[in-house]
């Protein structure tokens, strides 16, 4: 076998390792889910897993906790910031083929890694940057209650199930204008 045909099997395995992690990790979170069941999905050894990343909590990092940045929605009016961040969370699924990797940090905070990679990964990929483009006194502090206040949505909507498509719009209409005070800080 050539050096070129062994590195993109080596290639190949460690990404169906990360697709497999993914899916694992979303559907039941870092502490229910175990290196064999991530090896069985992908078709590989489980000491493969731990050839390719060093441990499961390194896997998570990689698949789930490094791939959460939220800037994207930062771009646009201002103005309607609010009703974009509400409107993200309320299209999240509680359930579905859709890979999510906040929902799989969200499943997955009951452990004390996880828990931490998703502190780590809300300052980065969201708070400080979204503290950054305010105006005003208090930007972190404010960007921070934007953040738990679409966390407290993304649990109901995800973990507890609430806020179905029926009553999105009426939701969005409701919390949208709170979340605009906090990022114009006017409140």
């Amino acid at each position: 076998m050539s050096q070129g045909t062994r590195g993109r099997n080596a290639a190949a395995t460690r990404q169906a390792i990360l697709e497999a992690a993914k899916i694992c990790f979303m559907g039941d979170g870092y502490e229910q889910v175990g290196v064999r069941e991530i090896a069985a999905r992908a078709g590989v050894d489980p000491s493969l897993v731990n050839r390719y990343f060093g441990s499961k909590e390194r896997l998570f990092n990689e698949a789930v906790a490094s791939k959460f940045d939220l800037t994207a929605l930062f771009d646009g009016d201002r103005a309607t910031l609010g009703e974009r961040l509400a409107r993200y969370v309320l299209q999240k699924k509680s359930s579905g083929e859709e890979y999510d990797p906040l929902v799989a940090l969200l499943r997955s905070t009951s452990c004390e890694a996880p828990a931490r990679m998703l502190r780590q990964a809300l300052l980065d990929g969201f708070t400080h940057p979204l503290a950054a483009r305010l105006d005003g006194p208090d930007a972190l502090t404010r960007a921070e209650l934007v953040g738990s206040t679409l966390l407290g949505l993304l649990v109901h909507r995800t973990v507890i199930g609430g806020a179905d498509a029926a009553d999105g719009e009426q939701v969005i209409a409701l919390v949208a204008p709170s979340l605009q005070s906090y990022i114009d800080g006017a409140v």
